[in-house]
Parts: C-alpha cells; sequence; structure tokens
C-alpha cells in the first residue's frame, strides 16, 4: 500500500506540473489550488510525455485519498478481531433491533460493523439512520464512504448525491468535502479536487484524522509538484 500511495503521488505531480505551468506567472504561490495559476505554459513535448498519466492519477484517485479506509467513519478505535470482536458488534446490532427508533444505537452498530469490515451491513444501519436524520450531514457523509465501500470505492450516483446534500447543510464538512475531491480526482477535475481540499484543511480541527491525513499527503503533493516542474524546467534549457 505504500508503494502504491508514493506511485500515486509521483504520477500526481507530475500532471500537477502539467497543470500549475499552463498559467500566467505569479510571483507568489501559497498552496496548491493557486499552483494552477502560478508558472509557464510547458513546451509541447513535456504535455506529450506527461499527459497520459492524466487517465492513470485519475483511476488511481478515489484509491490513494477517498478510500473508506482512509477517511473512517469514525476515530473511535475498533474492537480487536476474532470471536470476542464479532459477540461484541452482535450484542449492539441486537439492542439497535431491539430499540429500531433510537438513531444513536444504529449509529454505534454501523461504526462497529464498518470497522470489522461488514460494509453491507452498516449500510443498512446507516440508512436506518437517515430515515430518521435525514439532514444530518454526519450521517449523510457517512453513509457515501460506506456506499463507496460495497462498490469498489465509486463514488458516481448514490454516494455523490449524499456529499452533495451533507454540504448544502454544511458547506465546511470534512469528510464530505474530502469525498468531493477525491470524486474529483476521478473525473479529473483537479482544481476542484484541490479546492476541496485546501477547504477541508481550512476548517478542520487539527486533531481530525481525515484533515491530517490530508494535510500530510498535501504537503507531499506540494513539495513533489516543485520538484517535478523544476525538473521540467531544467529540461527545457
Amino acid at each position: 500500500m505504500t508503494l502504491f500511495v508514493i506511485l500515486c503521488l509521483l504520477l500526481f505531480a507530475a500532471t500537477l506540473a502539467i497543470l500549475v505551468r499552463r498559467g500566467p506567472v505569479a510571483e507568489h504561490v501559497t498552496d496548491a489550488a493557486t499552483a494552477a495559476e502560478a508558472v509557464q505554459r510547458p513546451t509541447r513535448g513535456l504535455v506529450i510525455a506527461l499527459g497520459a498519466l492524466v487517465l492513470v492519477v485519475a483511476a488511481a484517485g478515489y484509491a490513494w485519498i477517498g478510500s473508506p479506509r482512509l477517511l473512517p467513519v469514525a476515530p473511535d478505535a475498533a474492537p480487536g478481531p476474532g470471536a470476542s470482536a464479532d459477540a461484541q458488534v452482535a450484542v449492539v446490532q441486537e439492542r439497535a433491533e431491539k430499540h429500531p427508533d433510537d438513531a444513536n444505537a444504529w449509529i454505534q452498530a454501523a461504526r462497529m460493523q464498518a470497522m470489522l469490515g461488514h460494509p453491507e451491513v452498516a449500510v443498512a444501519d446507516y440508512r436506518k439512520v437517515a430515515t430518521m436524520r435525514p439532514n444530518d450531514a454526519n450521517v449523510l457523509a457517512d453513509l457515501a464512504d460506506l456506499l463507496a465501500a460495497t462498490h469498489d470505492g465509486h463514488l458516481d450516483g448514490e454516494p455523490m448525491q449524499l456529499v452533495d446534500h451533507a454540504l448544502a447543510i454544511d458547506p465546511n464538512h470534512v469528510k464530505a468535502l474530502a469525498l468531493k475531491g477525491s470524486y474529483a480526482m476521478t473525473q479529473r477535475d483537479f482544481r476542484t479536487a484541490l479546492t476541496a481540499w485546501n477547504q477541508a484543511l481550512k476548517v478542520a480541527q487539527p486533531d481530525d484524522p481525515i484533515a491530517q491525513y490530508l494535510r500530510q499527503q498535501m504537503d507531499a503533493m506540494r513539495e513533489m509538484a516543485q520538484r517535478a516542474q523544476e525538473a521540467a524546467a531544467s529540461g527545457t534549457r
């Protein structure tokens, strides 16, 4: 997984180098979103050589940054694997079923099911919560994340509808912004992706696990994009 992430970062950095070199020169670039306006147009050879990487990055985008495994449904620690964990989740699930109108019970059950690798059951539980709390941005974003997990990581369709609904309720919802950026990446809409991720970082609490992950990756992106830009510039001299 580490090697995959590194390769994705390298591919993204090369692709971002194309994008950022298409704009006018700017004296100051403070973040990845404005980098797209900051540097000169690339040579034709550079565009041809790197253009094919866009499709590869797009295909890897969700797996790299938007995977439900990287965007935890909750920061709670998961019960350990094995019979004990199965017994724990069974108790929690049974309690929710005995109290069908208790949204918190269903949320707890859904989170445990998700953390134990049962996304289909977690989705069913979260759907019950969504009927009780249709305007809860947390529930909508978690449900979108889990639905993607049951569809090979794809956010198309209902997951993105839920993300859009969550952002309509709370434009600064960190997980929804992260998922929006992930989907934009798969569509090769890098500007939207970077804008969404930057906004997530701007509004998130310092200890938010999603924001911490995004921050690490964005820092790496900036550094590697700068290196790719410098390498491209030296190659044209």
